[in-house]
């Protein structure tokens, strides 16, 4: 694998964020686009690279905050025997770059003039309502990496769960926190319109993808995809870390900072 093979790679993997040998959900694999290898290429030159090679990969993928996970067939389900799963994933030892931008969030969830932060009020509700779906109601833990698999929702049960939750933060009356009194600004289908916005974020990102099958009423059903897993566990693991200590009433473990709140803009 020479420099620009693994340029090739690397811009493979950070539109599409895994990469299979042989993709083991009925998925085919992705063919060759203008200026963009295919599928089975870039997990051929991954397999053939050489010790140095891989390395050199190792490196250059650090250099922007990023790690590659490699499975193996009997890992976790879904991954075909003889196959191997290649997941890009953020390295938590390691800090992000500037180049990684909020903005595709924000400009989605956009509905009219929100402040960012009333965006990210949205998209954290929303993504945590979703683990929820994925997580609380199968009685699985963020380290359940291995049942992605039957970890699904549809649209609309994230529409209602996120109408319910509404509902019970207009129950506190004026002890409503106050960053959360822009929830309640939703007018008409905006929690539709936003719900099917976050999720189109979430299968861009890689983390679900559509079933063929439909739910009861009507909506598309949505799965989990190990990628998804995987990144979950990696954020319960060292994001949400310091929340579990809270509960636990004990100190946050070490390395395991607060998130950041950025500064509201109108």
């Amino acid at each position: 694998m020479n420099m620009t093979e693994m340029g090739e790679v690397v811009a493979y993997l950070l539109r599409y964020r895994c990469a299979e040998r042989q993709p083991g959900s009925g998925r085919k694999r992705r063919a060759a686009r203008e200026g963009q290898l295919s599928e089975r290429d870039v997990c051929a030159l991954i397999d053939d690279a050489s010790d140095a090679e891989r390395e050199a990969l190792r490196d250059f993928l650090a250099g922007q905050g990023l790690r590659l996970r490699v499975l193996e067939a009997g890992d976790y389900p879904g991954i075909a025997p003889g196959s191997r799963y290649y997941a890009l994933l953020p390295d938590p030892d390691l800090e992000q770059p500037p180049l990684y931008t909020r903005e595709p969030v924000f400009d989605a969830l956009r509905l009219r003039q929100e402040s960012r932060g009333e965006l990210a009020q949205w998209y954290l509700q929303l993504w945590l309502l979703t683990h929820t779906l994925l997580y609380t109601r199968y009685n699985r833990a963020l380290s359940d990496v291995s049942r992605y698999q039957e970890a699904t929702f549809s649209g609309p049960e994230l529409v209602d769960l996120m109408r319910d939750q509404l509902e019970t933060l207009r129950g506190l009356g004026e002890a409503v926190p106050e960053a959360n009194l822009s929830l309640l600004d939703e007018r008409g289908e905006d929690v539709s319109r936003r719900v099917r916005a976050f999720i189109d974020l979430q299968v861009r990102a890689g983390l679900l993808e559509p079933l063929r099958e439909t739910g009861d009423e009507g909506g598309e059903v949505w799965q989990q995809t190990l990628l998804g897993a995987l990144e979950s566990e990696q954020v319960g693991i060292h994001q949400l870390g310091h929340l579990q200590a809270l509960a636990e009433g004990r100190q946050a473990p070490a390395g395991v900072d607060d998130v950041p709140v950025e500064e509201d803009e109108a």
